[in-house]
């Protein structure tokens, strides 16, 4: 396996880790628009099958001649996701099979990106490539869990209900703080949320559909309605569902924060004059906050990412919740990040190792749900992700309460 990983941030990281430590490994190429990141990676790996470049993921004739220079056979784009079009052309155009972490999120309107990328089938199909798309944590894993929930617990599924939840606290960081690509997070919060019920999509207000939910080890705190891909992926796989969504925990100070960012347009990614300069006031606040890989060893709590599937088995109404648990601070003794790049940069990798066994095969823009979940589950476990069931057929409901946690952190 030559690897191609586009990205050496917290999330690169981890998989960089996760890589070398795979035997049928031949080469693995870290490339990064800052040529020093992926050069520091490159160093504390200490591997002869590792090296370093400079590449802009968005630059897809670079790619292109990359990917073929270096021989890759695959490619993870750990970059952040507006590059992701670009860089699956490249992969056609140097015949190398793909994978990401997330879709390039919604514009304005709400109108989802995802399909430009699902638009490519055909053309991966006529090369033989396969192009597997939002194999992170949410989406992947999540993902992963639904098609269990199918194969294994439900005879009918109508419900799939993705709720992540983080409790943890950063040391020297007080207000807002994120664990993922503030760039990114802010997006997927202030656009609105596709949803899908009744047979047909729904965009849902920003920061609406406030529910506490009982998350396994961490307890109850408050989701709100996120924008994520596994709405708009798991309705075209499981034709009889009539509800999925996606919900993160959020404090209330978050929340505000968010909401005053958009009163203000300090979301906003357009280009302003600021007395002799111009500048995107996104760029602005993203540069303002911490990056998630320098918040590795100053976290402190869990992070919970799984799925509510309900449906029917032989005739009786079931729910299941079906989740991973990882906690910072065993997360940074085992490879020096936080949980939250641990969950995401784990499963390209197992992936990866699928997909060149021949045991998750096919050609074609594909989504995580579409494979065999069991040898992917059976992996995760072994690579520090142990997976949990919990049966939710006899629970009522949470009644509607306040937080009794203050969070610091937003995690994915």
């Amino acid at each position: 396996m030559k690897v191609l990983m586009l990205g050496a941030g917290a999330v690169g990281t981890v998989s960089a880790l996760k890589f070398v430590q795979e035997a049928m490994l031949e080469q693995l190429v870290i490339a990064d628009a800052v040529s020093a990141r992926a050069s520091l990676l490159a160093d504390r790996l200490q591997d002869p099958r590792v090296s370093a470049m400079w590449l802009n993921a968005g630059d897809r004739a670079a790619v292109t001649r990359t990917i073929r220079e270096t021989g890759s056979t695959i490619l993870l784009n750990a970059a952040l996701p507006a590059t992701n079009i670009e860089v699956m052309r490249a992969c056609l155009e140097a015949g190398c099979d793909y994978i990401d972490l997330a879709s390039g999120g919604t514009d304005a309107d709400g109108i989802p990106k995802l399909d430009d990328q699902f638009a490519l089938d055909a053309e991966f199909k006529a090369a033989g490539r396969l192009a597997l798309l939002g194999m992170g944590a949410d989406p992947g894993t999540t993902n992963v869990y639904a098609a269990y929930a199918a194969k294994h617990l439900l005879d009918e599924v109508t419900e799939l209900r993705v709720r992540d939840g983080d409790n943890s606290i950063c040391q020297g960081h007080d207000g807002f703080v994120a664990a993922f690509s503030p760039w990114v997070f802010i997006d997927e919060c202030l656009c609105k949320a596709v949803s899908w019920r009744d047979g047909r999509y729904h965009l849902e207000q920003p920061l609406t559909g406030f529910e506490p939910f009982d998350f396994p080890e961490l307890g109850v705190l408050n989701c709100y309605y996120v924008d994520h891909e596994e709405s708009q992926t798991l309705p075209r796989f499981f034709p009889l569902v009539h509800t999925v969504d996606f919900k993160l925990c959020m404090d209330d100070v978050t929340v505000e924060t968010l909401r005053v960012m958009k009163r203000l347009g300090l979301s906003n990614k357009n280009r302003v004059r600021v007395g002799d300069a111009s500048i995107a006031p996104r760029d602005l606040v993203v540069s303002l906050l911490p990056q998630p890989k320098d918040l590795a060893g100053l976290m402190r709590g869990k992070t919970c990412v799984g799925v509510l599937a309900k449906g029917r088995k032989h005739g009786e109404p079931k729910a299941y919740y079906i989740y991973n648990v990882s906690d910072h601070e065993a997360a940074y003794t085992e490879l020096g990040v936080q949980a939250t790049a641990y969950q995401t940069g784990i499963p390209p990798v197992i992936a990866a190792r699928l997909i060149r066994d021949g045991i998750w095969r096919g050609s074609g823009v594909m989504s995580p749900e579409q494979f065999d979940p069991d040898p992917f589950l059976e992996r995760l476990a072994r690579e520090g992700m142990p997976w949990r069931l919990r049966d939710d057929s006899a629970r009522a409901g949470i009644p509607k309460v306040r937080a009794l946690i203050s969070l610091e952190t937003v995690a994915a």
